[in-house]
């Protein structure tokens, strides 16, 4: 199948550097969007793209699980970079991997950067943010109209380099002849609704033009965030292939795009009194929203510029009374549930004794998944050795 490529990034009109990079090295292409500040935001971003470039030309992907491993060894690359260097400390970024093998696209992805379909007019959104409302909308606790405008919805609970494991989302897509595949950082999907991203796919325009298009409306829009997009076009009229298969040329150089920094009335926002660059823009407000909810836990738990809910595991009840491990926090965090069920288990409170019951309806903090299933096969024989009483 013939394929066309675009790719441009944007420093935007509010943020004074670009913390976004991308790949454009057939047939990989990635869109990685860093946080952390200025420096730590780049470093993370460029880290992804530079290890994700040197393991997939010595380890071709030969399915999609290599995919994952080449995400996974990314997230590796950042996090010893991060502990080795102090003022690099919380760094993180995106990462939205995808894979073109013929007909089908694979796809690697972690965070709230966006891979997007569009096919005879619709258009569908292929990866999961992961983010506090997009969990919020799929526990039905906010409906998807009001998502983009809940004042939590810039929090992330998944990143590259903010941990020294991370789990990658993976997943699949069959491409038909006059499809467009988008990937794009959230300086695209939070100017722009889905139906405008919609309408500029739809235009005449080539892929490369589309995606200069993509740029300047969300620039128009406000531009608030670096924007990056990536655009794929598959068998559309008139179009040449111009991805360069690894069977017949070597790999092209990759392309990653530097942005001169745009002159900006708000510029001067940038710096403090003291001449310090401070992290600005979407990915400032994420941080400056996690540090606050850190500080109302007694701030126990502090890695830098992200918080990684999705790393946080505790044993507690679900409203049916069932005993089950839960991932993120028992706690409410600025009037918030930030938590979700894992793995429900057999037991149930009444299985326990009231000392038992108490501590799991308010959370028993666990190391791990493995870890909370253990305590609660613990906790439940101990209560059968009680007899089941209250002691």
């Amino acid at each position: 199948m013939n394929v066309s490529v675009g790719a441009k990034t944007d420093v935007g009109r509010v943020r004074s550097g670009n913390e976004d990079s991308y790949l454009v090295d057939a047939p990989l292409f990635v869109v990685a969007d860093g946080m952390g500040g200025h420096t730590g935001g780049e470093v993370a971003s460029s880290t992804a793209i530079e290890m994700i470039t040197e393991t997939s030309r010595s380890t071709p992907p030969a399915n999609i699980e290599a995919l994952e491993t080449y995400v996974k060894q990314a997230n590796e690359a950042i996090w010893n970079k991060a502990q080795e260097d102090s003022s690099l400390h919380g760094m993180g970024t995106t990462c939205t991997l995808l894979h073109v093998e013929g007909s089908t696209v694979h796809i690697a992805h972690v965070g709230d950067s966006r891979a997007y379909l569009s096919r005879k007019g619709e258009l569908s959104q292929i990866t999961e943010d992961h983010t506090l409302v997009e969990r919020m909308v799929r526990e039905g606790r906010l409906a998807r109209e009001d998502a983009p405008n809940h004042p939590q919805r810039s929090i992330i609970t998944r990143a590259l380099g903010v941990d020294s494991q991370v789990e990658v989302d993976t997943t699949s897509i069959e491409v038909l002849a006059g499809d467009r595949v988008l990937v794009c950082s959230d300086g695209l999907s939070s100017m722009l609704d889905d139906s405008k991203i919609q309408g500029l796919l739809e235009s005449e325009g080539d892929a490369q033009q589309t995606a200069e298009r993509l740029i300047e409306a969300a620039n128009e829009a406000g531009g608030e965030d670096n924007i990056t997009v990536v655009v794929l076009d598959f068998d559309r009229e008139g179009q040449q292939d111009t991805i360069a298969r690894p069977e017949e040329v070597p790999y092209p150089p990759p392309v990653r795009e530097e942005t001169v920094p745009a002159a900006s009335a708000n510029d001067d926002d940038v710096e403090d009194e003291d001449g310090s660059e401070q992290p600005r823009g979407r990915w400032g407000r994420r941080i400056a929203t996690l540090l606050i909810a850190l500080a109302l836990l007694g701030g126990l738990i502090y890695f830098g510029s992200s918080y990684a809910l999705d790393r946080m595991w505790f044993v507690g009840a679900t409203d049916e009374g069932q005993v089950a491990v839960f991932n993120g926090l028992p706690e409410e965090v600025l009037g918030l549930n930030l938590r979700e069920v894992a793995e429900e288990s057999d037991v149930t409170l009444d299985d326990l004794s009231a000392t038992y019951r108490s501590r799991v309806e308010a959370g028993v903090k666990a190391e791990s998944k493995e870890d909370a299933l253990q305590k609660i096969e613990n906790m439940a024989e101990q209560s059968r050795q009680f007899d089941g009483g209250d002691g």
